[in-house]
């Protein structure tokens, strides 16, 4: 009974002929972990479970996945040799046969894998075509009146728990939350020995700098619609004006949505160093994304990627501003992502400085940086309302391209998002332009003022 609540501290190895021969070693990740070697029929169907995971810690193999509570560490070639015969339908005397190891070393290996769900047992055959049943070894006879082997099924590839979760995004998951696993989570400053933090602001690239109009912040209650207009009237909009976009406007945007409101010099802060204050939240003050903006056509800015500088509040043109592929790709492949039916005038392309997240967390930092990105992705669609502007978020983005187009290291400095900026189409310009002055004169009126329509 106390073995039995202790399970979830005991690891299991397998030897081969003497305690230093250990094949495999069966490691619980959780306190809810309970194990216990499964045996099935040598001529039943066995497969490696499609949610697991090898890869190599450098002394050796780990088998890993998100459905199970354990981990298997294979210490030596042999093991290795079984899984690699997992990898499609196969009965363990079909392994046993097959592999440089005693017949009973293999069923023990099995047994083990089974246990803890690496490998996953066939469901009672089926031929293709009954539909029944059918005894392990038996088959059916076709139209060509050749009998075919059963086709082996397995509960995982039909459990409808299982259907909407791909192997990666299912291991992404429970590797980025608590619960199954026993990595390292949290502020454990897992690089602060062997690396000093990112920067609180990027270090302006080279290139020639536009500075942008600061707008008065004291002037922007009195002219904005109220919040809970701003949220209802939000939309995606994918069809632009003929109206440009000016430098002043795009200014303005990102001033309001983007900018470092303010620059600590973290003397009270730790070892983190600097933090910055922005218009949006950051998970432990990061703030390590950036922006990198395409312009196709905004007058005051000439056509070219440009970073935005959000502490100095300029654009700083990066690349060749000769070479046009990279950005012309950018804008066709985001009228595909959104389903744009014009080109925009701007496309965003917001990067992570990954470093700022993995200096200081261990197990979170790409899922934390998806949610700044969710974060940052409102604040811009909440901006570009109240300013009446065409705003739209992209779903899908080209990580090569991005590098491509902005000259950076996708390792270093990856593109997690994306959004598309423009003039309303004149349709819907005219009802902003009335809702905008009805507020102006109206400045205490209520959600009840009626909402752009757009789907």
């Amino acid at each position: 009974m106390v073995l039995q609540r202790l399970q979830h501290l005991v690891v299991r190895s397998l030897g081969l002929d003497s305690p230093d021969h250990l094949l495999m070693s069966v490691v619980p990740i959780s306190q809810s972990a309970r194990y216990g070697p499964t045996t099935v029929d040598e001529k039943h169907p066995i497969r490696l479970s499609q949610f697991a995971f090898l890869r190599s810690e450098g002394k050796g193999f780990v088998l890993e996945s998100p459905t199970s509570l354990h981990r298997v560490v294979l210490h030596c070639p042999e093991a290795s040799w079984v899984i690699g015969m997992l990898g499609r339908p196969i009965t363990s005397a079909e392994v046993a046969a097959a592999v440089p190891l005693p017949p009973e070393a293999t069923r023990e290996i099995i047994a083990h894998l089974l246990g803890t769900g690496m490998v996953v047992p066939a469901e009672p055959l089926t031929s293709p075509d009954l539909g029944g049943g059918a005894e392990p070894g038996t088959g059916a006879v076709q139209g060509d009146g050749v009998l075919h082997p059963p086709v082996p099924g397995f509960a995982e590839d039909s459990d409808p728990a299982l259907a909407s979760w791909s192997a990666i995004d299912l291991l992404f998951h429970t590797r980025s939350t608590l619960g199954r696993h026993d990595a390292d989570f949290g502020a454990t400053y897992p690089l602060a020995d062997r690396m000093a933090p990112a920067p609180a602001v990027k270090p302006l690239p080279d290139g020639p700098r536009i500075a942008l109009a600061r707008p008065r912040l004291d002037e922007m209650p009195a002219s904005d619609p109220p919040l809970s207009s701003v949220l209802e009237g939000r939309r995606s909009i994918r069809s632009f004006g003929s109206e440009r976009l000016t430098a002043d406007v795009l200014g303005e945007f990102l001033f309001r949505a983007l900018r470092v409101r303010s620059l600590h010099d973290g003397s009270r802060g730790g070892d983190e160093g600097a933090f910055t204050d922005r218009p949006y939240p950051s998970g432990g003050r990061a703030y390590e994304l950036e922006f990198y903006l395409a312009v196709r056509d905004c007058a005051g800015i000439p056509p070219g990627i440009h970073y935005y500088a959000p502490l100095e509040h300029c654009l700083v043109q990066v690349g060749d501003p000769d070479h046009e592929s990279a950005r012309a790709e950018l804008f066709a492949e985001a009228r595909i992502a959104a389903g744009l039916t014009d080109l925009p005038a701007v496309v965003i392309t917001i990067t992570s400085r990954i470093h700022r997240l993995a200096w200081k967390y261990s197990g979170l930092p790409y899922a934390l940086t998806l949610k700044h990105v969710g974060a940052v992705t409102q604040n811009l669609y909440l901006v570009g309302t109240a300013m009446g502007l065409a705003s739209c978020a992209l779903g899908s983005g080209d990580i090569d391209l991005a590098a491509r187009a902005t000259g950076l290291d996708w390792r270093i400095e990856p593109s997690v998002g994306g959004f598309v900026l423009g003039t309303l189409p004149e349709e819907l310009a005219q009802s902003a332009v009335v809702r905008h002055d009805f507020h102006r004169s109206n400045p205490q009126a209520g959600s009840g003022v009626q909402t752009l329509p757009i789907d």
